[in-house]
C-alpha cells in the first residue's frame, strides 16, 4: 500500500536584498520592437544588401590573391575578415526563426526564411576561401603567427583554424555541403517540429497544445499524470514514421560528412565544435555510467521505499512531499533577489530583459515546446519559456536567465570571441539554477526543505545522469544505422528505454513507450549535444561549492562568464582553478550529488517517512 503524500504550506518568500523598483514587464516577445515590423519590412533587404556589399568587397580584395605569405599580410586580412562578423546580415533569419517558434503555422515566416537561407548560404560561400586558405599556411608560418605579439588577440581563432585543417575538403566540396545543409538536415528537423507543434490534446474540456502537455504531465498528480500521458502516447506514436525517416536521414547525412572529412568517431565533430576534446567526453561518460548510475539507482530505490509503491518511468520524479507552487511573479522576485545578491550587474540584466520584451513566458497553441535562450553576435538576447507556475518553471527561468547572463557578459569580448561553447553555456545556466535552489532552501521549513531538495536532486539526476543515458542511446542509434543502414522507430524507442532502465535500476519500471521522447525532443537531432548538460552540471556544482566556501569566488565566476570563447573549454576552467579533463574532477561533482542524496534521506528519516 502506498503511503500518503505529505503536503506543505504555501511557500512564502522574503527578498534578502533591497531590490530596485521593477517597472511594468512584458511576458511576450515584441519582435517588432526588437527586429522588424513584418517579413516585408524594407530593413530586412537593406541589412542583407549591406552584408552582400561588404562580402563582395572582401572577396574582391582577397580571393585568388597572395595574402598568406607573411605574418603581417595574414593579420591585415584577418582583421578585415573579422569585421564581417559585426554586420546584421543574420538578423532577418533570427527574426524569422523566432516567429516560427511562436507559431508553427506561420507560413509567411517559413517561406521568407527558406529564401533568405539560400541567399545567405551563397553569400557565405563567397568567403569560404579565407579560412580554407589560412589553414594551409606552412607549419613554420603557423608557428610564427601564433608567437607574434600583434597576433595574440587572434591566437585562439588561429589555433582552431589550423586544427580544423585535417578535416577540411576542397572549397568546391565545402560549398556543396553548405548549399545542401538546409535540405538534407534543416528542413527534415523543421518538418517534424512543425507537425508536432500543431498537435493538441483534449484536457478537461479544453484543447491543450501538445508541447504544453509534454512540459507539465510529469508534474501532475498520479491519476492526471497517467491520464495525460495516455493521451500523449498516440500522438507520439503517430509521429513515429515521420521521425523514423527523419532520424535515419540525419544519421546518414552525419555519416557521409564524417567519412568525407576523415572523422573516425561520430561525436568527434561535436567535441571539436564545442572547443573541447574526445578524451574529456569519454572520461565524463566513463565516470557517469559507473559511479553516476549507481548513485541514481540508490536515489530511486530510496524514493521507492519512502513512497511505498511501484514506480513507472513517468513516476520517477513523483514527490514524496508535494513541492509548493510558485507563480511567475514570485519566481521573478526570487531570481532577481539571487542575481542582485550575487552581482548587481546580473540583476540589472534580468530587469532590462523583462522590461524590454525579451522573455516569452506562457505556452500557446502553435508555440514550440521546451525552453531556450538565444543570442548571436550583435543580436538581442531572448529567452523562451513554457511556464506553468511550478517549481520546475522557477528552475527553468533561473536556468535560461543563467544563459542570458553568460551571453551578456561574453559580449565584453570582441565580436570574434563574443559567443561561447555549449559546454560553458550549460555550466553557466546550471550554476545560476543551483544558486536559486540553495537560496530557496535557506528560507524553507523542514517539510519544504525536503520537497525542494527532492525537486533539485530530481533535476540533477536528469541533467547529470539521465543526459548521459540519452547520449549513449543516441550513439547506439547512430552506430546501428551506420552498420545496418536503417532502424525502425520502435527499435529507436526501445533503445532509449533500455538506456533509461540502465541508469534508473530496478526501482523504476521502464516500458518501451517511455522511449517515445525520441520522436519529439530536438536533442536527438543535435549530434550528441546532450552530454553538455552533464558536463555543465558537474562544472557548476564545483563552482557553487567553492563559492559557498568563499564568496570572493564570485569574481572567478564572473571571469568565467566574460571569457566567451577566447580559449578552449578546458583552459577557461583552468583560469578559475578547475581541471575539467580529469576523472577526479567529475568524481568531485558526483561527491556533491551524493551528499545531497544523503541529506535527503536524513531529512526523510527526521520527518518519520523512512525507517
Amino acid at each position: 500500500m502506498s503511503k500518503k503524500q505529505l503536503t506543505v504550506s504555501k511557500f512564502s518568500y522574503t527578498p534578502t536584498n533591497k531590490l530596485p523598483t521593477l517597472k511594468k514587464i512584458s511576458e511576450s516577445w515584441d519582435l517588432k520592437k526588437l527586429y522588424y515590423s513584418s517579413e516585408n519590412d524594407p530593413r530586412i533587404e537593406a541589412d542583407i544588401q549591406a552584408n552582400e556589399i561588404a562580402v563582395e568587397k572582401f572577396a574582391k580584395k582577397y580571393a585568388n590573391k597572395n595574402w598568406t605569405d607573411s605574418v603581417s599580410d595574414i593579420l591585415k586580412a584577418t582583421t578585415d575578415y573579422l569585421e564581417l562578423l559585426t554586420l546584421r546580415g543574420d538578423s532577418p533569419l533570427y527574426y524569422l526563426m523566432y516567429r516560427r517558434e511562436l507559431n508553427a503555422a506561420d507560413t509567411k515566416a517559413e517561406q521568407k526564411s527558406n529564401l533568405l537561407e539560400s541567399r545567405l548560404t551563397n553569400l557565405g560561400n563567397k568567403i569560404l576561401f579565407f579560412e580554407l586558405n589560412l589553414a594551409k599556411v606552412s607549419p613554420e608560418l603557423q608557428k610564427a603567427l601564433l608567437s607574434d605579439k600583434k597576433a595574440q588577440k587572434y591566437k585562439h581563432f588561429f589555433e582552431n583554424v589550423f586544427e580544423s585543417a585535417k578535416y577540411q575538403l576542397t572549397e568546391a566540396e565545402e560549398k556543396i555541403l553548405n548549399l545542401k545543409s538546409t535540405t538534407s538536415r534543416g528542413m527534415w528537423i523543421a518538418g517534424t517540429e512543425k507537425i508536432l507543434n500543431k498537435k493538441s490534446i483534449e484536457w478537461k474540456g479544453k484543447q491543450l497544445p501538445i508541447n504544453g502537455a509534454l512540459m507539465q504531465f510529469e508534474t501532475l498528480p498520479w491519476k492526471d499524470r497517467h491520464a495525460m500521458w495516455a493521451k500523449i502516447i498516440p500522438i507520439l506514436q503517430g509521429l513515429g514514421e515521420v521521425a523514423e525517416n527523419e532520424l535515419v536521414a540525419l544519421v546518414h547525412d552525419k555519416k557521409i560528412s564524417d567519412e568525407l572529412r576523415g572523422r573516425k568517431k561520430p561525436y568527434s565533430a561535436t567535441t571539436q565544435g564545442y572547443d573541447s576534446t574526445d578524451e574529456t567526453l569519454e572520461t565524463l561518460v566513463s565516470v557517469i555510467e559507473t559511479r553516476g548510475y549507481e548513485l541514481s539507482k540508490k536515489y530511486f530505490a530510496l524514493k521507492k521505499k519512502i513512497l511505498g509503491k511501484e514506480l513507472s518511468y513517468i513516476d520517477r520524479n513523483e514527490a514524496v512531499v508535494k513541492a509548493p507552487d510558485i507563480d511567475f511573479k514570485t519566481a521573478v522576485t526570487i531570481v532577481r533577489d539571487v542575481f542582485y545578491g550575487f552581482n548587481p550587474i546580473y540583476g540589472g540584466i534580468f530587469d532590462s530583459m523583462l522590461q524590454n520584451s525579451q522573455v516569452d513566458v506562457w505556452p500557446k497553441p502553435g508555440k514550440g515546446g521546451g525552453a531556450f535562450c538565444s543570442s548571436g553576435i550583435g543580436q538581442p538576447t531572448l529567452v523562451f519559456l513554457n511556464s506553468n507556475n511550478s517549481i520546475d518553471s522557477l528552475r527553468t527561468l533561473a536556468h535560461e536567465m543563467g544563459h542570458a547572463i553568460h551571453a551578456y557578459r561574453s559580449k565584453l569580448q570582441p565580436a570574434l570571441y563574443e559567443g561561447h561553447s555549449i559546454l560553458t553555456a550549460e555550466t553557466a545556466s546550471t550554476f545560476f539554477e543551483s544558486l536559486v535552489a540553495e537560496h530557496l532552501l535557506s528560507q524553507a521549513s523542514e517539510k519544504q526543505k525536503l520537497a525542494l531538495l527532492e525537486s533539485f536532486i530530481n533535476d540533477k539526476i536528469g541533467t547529470m545522469i539521465m543526459c548521459i543515458a540519452r547520449y549513449k542511446a543516441e550513439l547506439e542509434i547512430h552506430m546501428t544505422i551506420r552498420d545496418r543502414g536503417a532502424m525502425s522507430f520502435d527499435e529507436m524507442s526501445a533503445c532509449l528505454a533500455r538506456h533509461f532502465k540502465q541508469y534508473c535500476g530496478p526501482a523504476i519500471n521502464v516500458q518501451n513507450t517511455d522511449g517515445l521522447s525520441v520522436a519529439w525532443k530536438t536533442h536527438y537531432r543535435r549530434n550528441f549535444y546532450q552530454y553538455s548538460y552533464s558536463f555543465g552540471e558537474i562544472g557548476s556544482s564545483i563552482m557553487r561549492s567553492r563559492y559557498r566556501k568563499d564568496t570572493n569566488y564570485a569574481k572567478e565566476v564572473d571571469t568565467f562568464l566574460t571569457l566567451g570563447e577566447s580559449m578552449s573549454v578546458e583552459d577557461i576552467f583552468k583560469q578559475i582553478g578547475i581541471d575539467m579533463s580529469k576523472r577526479e574532477t567529475f568524481n568531485e561533482g558526483l561527491d556533491l550529488l551524493e551528499n545531497e542524496i544523503t541529506q535527503f534521506g536524513k531529512l526523510a528519516r527526521e520527518l518519520g517517512m523512512l525507517k
